[in-house]
Order: structure tokens, then C-alpha cells, then sequence
């Protein structure tokens, strides 16, 4: 049974951390210090990540989020990114992930990435990082926030990396975040300019939760 989003959500300890991703659940912890509730993890718990079939970045948060809160019995908080392109139709968006092969190889988006713009005759465009990050109740009752960075899209890719850093900087004449990163800890992602809205949106949703 799906609520309507209420302004603040009610949750009493632990709050489980919807993701098996280290780096995600490290940048969550921090921006949860200080919250009474015990965290505990989807990976700690052995639960299952359900299908991301959702259409949108937040459709994608909210799974994940019911999901993990459903299996455990506690409420869970999750996030959901993807990547918009603006001269591509907003390509990948939410399938961000998908785009990239098995192995989480990114070769193959950027050469569709690249396919797409020589089609159209296009080397650069307006694209932008997207972050949902969501709570929910095992009942199915959840709450949202979303932030952005907005950038350009730089093409061919500059410096290596995972993802679509290479191909992302902040204005047109800006290095690419891969460029920014050399020497960088990549372990710490998290801190880097084109997720600098990360930390703003947990903190407006941590912002609407009651903790009892």
C-alpha cells in the first residue's frame, strides 16, 4: 500500500542503508552522524537489491527503498543517480548503469555517448548529475529529495575513470572532473564537484525525518 508523500517520516531505530556500494554507504554515514537511530546496512544484513525497473532516478530510489525497508522490518534510506544529457533527449538518465557493461565497464556508454553526438553533428551540450535520495517504512510510506550539479557535456573523454567523469565538467572550458581527479583518493568520490549536491540533498531528507 503506496501514501502519498507526508511531510516528515516517522522512524525509530536502526535505519538501514539501501546500498551495497561502500562508497555511497560511507558518504551516507557521514552525512547521518549524530542521528539517534543504530545504522545498519543492506550488505550487513544479507538483503537482496531488487530490479531497478523504475523509469526515472526517483521511481529507481523509492525501489530500492521499499524494498530494503519491506526485507529488514525497519525503515531504509537509499539513493538513485543518473547522468542527463540535454542534446541527447536527457540519454542515459536513470539507465545510467545500464548503459555500461556488465563488469560496471563504462567503454561502452561513452561509444554510444559518442555514437550519438556524430549523428547529430554535436560535440558538447548542457547535462547534468542527478541524485534522489529516499526513506521509506516497511509499510511502503516514503518520503524524497532530489539534487542536481549542472554541467557540460565535454567530448572526446578527458582522463581516466569509471563512470562519466570524463566526459563531465563544470562549464564548457572547465577540465573534466577525470582531469580534476588525478592524484585524487577516489575512494572519497563522493567529495568531488559533480556530486556536490549529494550532501545537501541527504541533509534536506534527514531534515524530514523524526526520529522516535
Amino acid at each position: 500500500m503506496h501514501h502519498d508523500s507526508p511531510e516528515f517520516l516517522r522512524v525509530s531505530s536502526p535505519l538501514v542503508l539501501a546500498s551495497h556500494n561502500l562508497n555511497k554507504t560511507a558518504a551516507m554515514k557521514e552525512a547521518l552522524v549524530g542521528c539517534p537511530a543504530e545504522l545498519l546496512s543492506a550488505r550487513q544484513l544479507n538483503l537482496q537489491s531488487p530490479d531497478e525497473t523504475g523509469n526515472t532516478v526517483l521511481e529507481n530510489a523509492l525501489i530500492k527503498a521499499r524494498s530494503v525497508a519491506q526485507q529488514s522490518g525497519h525503515a531504509a534510506i537509499s539513493d538513485d543517480s543518473g547522468f542527463f544529457i540535454s542534446a541527447l533527449d536527457d540519454l542515459p538518465g536513470a539507465a545510467a548503469v545500464d548503459w555500461a557493461g556488465p563488469d560496471g565497464d563504462h567503454t561502452p556508454a561513452l561509444k554510444r555517448i559518442g555514437d550519438m553526438l556524430s549523428e547529430r553533428d554535436l560535440t558538447t551540450s548542457a547535462a547534468r548529475y542527478v541524485t534522489v535520495i529516499a526513506a521509506a517504512l516497511p509499510d511502503g510510506t516514503a518520503i524524497a529529495e532530489e539534487g542536481a550539479t549542472h554541467g557540460h557535456l565535454v567530448w572526446p573523454p578527458r582522463g581516466k575513470t569509471d563512470g562519466y567523469l570524463s566526459v563531465f565538467a563544470l562549464s564548457a572550458a572547465a577540465k573534466s572532473i577525470a582531469e580534476l581527479m588525478v592524484g585524487h583518493d577516489t575512494g572519497t568520490t563522493h567529495d568531488l564537484p559533480a556530486y556536490a549536491h549529494r550532501r545537501p540533498t541527504i541533509d534536506r531528507l534527514v531534515q524530514r525525518i523524526r526520529f522516535s
